[in-house]
């Protein structure tokens, strides 16, 4: 009797070890991504070790680097950063079209149109995975994705819609080419 007791009691404390070890696993502070902002966060994904494999994760990517140019504090530098990332998703076409230099202009001026107009991005939806619209454009892998904007003013609530055009480069990447409301 003594002896399954003895038994009964280490297998308590081993299987109460057990659950301590994996409540401390799960519940540790994993690194410093966690504490990262949001724009630290994008500005720092390698996108040469894990570009979006989708055209809709392209998309989507892109969406978070806009509601940090409108809605985020960042600094100059973080900035120049953001647009760095944004041209990564950009097709080569696009990116001749929008210069470093120019581009990042171009975003700053926007930006501070937005905040003299007090516009805020609230909310973003895009097509779903099934509702982007993949078509062969003069030989070449295209896809269409729609996404609504929601953005808050002082005068009101206001809704833009665009469709993103991405197309398949030599390496099987989906870059955006361009967009049109």
């Amino acid at each position: 009797m003594k002896k399954n007791l003895r038994t009964i009691i280490v297998v308590l404390v081993c299987a109460g070890l057990c659950i301590w070890y994996f409540h401390y696993l799960s519940n540790r502070d994993t690194g410093k991504e966690e504490n990262l902002t949001e724009v630290e966060q994008v500005i720092t994904k390698d996108l040469d070790k894990s570009y979006p494999k989708t055209a809709r994760e392209v998309v989507k990517f892109y969406n978070r680097i806009l509601q940090c140019y409108y809605n985020e504090e960042y600094t100059e530098e973080q900035l120049e950063q953001l647009t760095e990332q944004a041209r990564v998703l950009m097709d080569k076409e696009l990116q001749e079209k929008n210069p470093e230099k120019e581009y990042l202009a171009a975003v700053k001026l926007d930006v501070e149109t937005y905040k003299e107009k007090e516009k805020k991005i609230t909310s973003i939806t895009m097509d779903s995975t099934n509702e982007v619209e993949y078509k062969n454009v003069n030989g070449e892998e295209c896809a269409y994705v729609d996404v609504s904007y929601f953005i808050m003013e002082k005068d009101g609530n206001n809704r833009a819609q665009q469709t993103y055009i991405l197309r398949k480069d030599a390496d099987g990447k989906w870059k955006m080419l361009g967009f049109y409301q």
